[in-house]
């Protein structure tokens, strides 16, 4: 049962206002979105650091912020697990908190290996096309530069001042 949030309750449907919403969806959406801006920021900042090292901190950030649970038995709806697992620490059920963390690790695992098996597929299908001779395109590029017919440039030096004394003799 969604229940308008400007619509009045009575004492025995409480409940199930606190684990459904009118705007459910649009607060993931927000919340998913945040997350993602969060990881480009933190990416951002570490943009020269090795990919596999970007990729685990990503990595874990998605795993612990988007692994959605129910916050409880009866919920319909989800929250994050992670959230849902502090709680249950706080109560004192150390054993559900566990098995929260435990669902997290694997969906960490999970996201970690696809990530890094993207990557080395994506270098080695690179070192594969360069060996065939099939550059890839970003590759060609960088190499079209080099291969121009430049001037060579000429430094002067100190004792070259040819040029102003032979506009002052004639101007003599």
């Amino acid at each position: 049962m969604t229940v308008a949030a400007t619509e009045t309750l009575q004492t025995g449907n409480t409940q199930e206002v606190v684990t459904t919403f009118a705007s459910y969806g649009s607060t993931w959406a927000l919340y998913i979105a945040l997350v993602i801006l969060m990881v480009a920021i933190i990416w951002y900042a570490i943009r020269k650091w090795h990919f596999s090292i970007k990729w685990l901190v990503a990595s874990i950030i998605f795993a612990g912020a988007l692994t959605p649970g129910h916050p409880v038995d009866y919920a319909e709806t989800y929250s994050p697990l992670v959230l849902n697992s502090v709680v249950l620490l706080f109560d004192g059920d150390t054993a559900g908190f566990l098995a929260g963390v435990k669902t997290i690790v694997w969906v960490f695992i999970a996201i970690f290996a696809v990530g890094l098996g993207t990557w080395f597929g994506f270098k080695f299908w690179q070192n594969k096309q360069a060996q065939s001779g099939n550059k890839p395109a970003h590759q060609n590029a960088a190499a079209k530069p080099s291969e121009k017919k430049m001037a060579t440039p000429v430094e002067p030096t100190l004792g070259d001042d040819s040029s102003d004394t032979s506009d002052k003799t004639d101007k003599a």
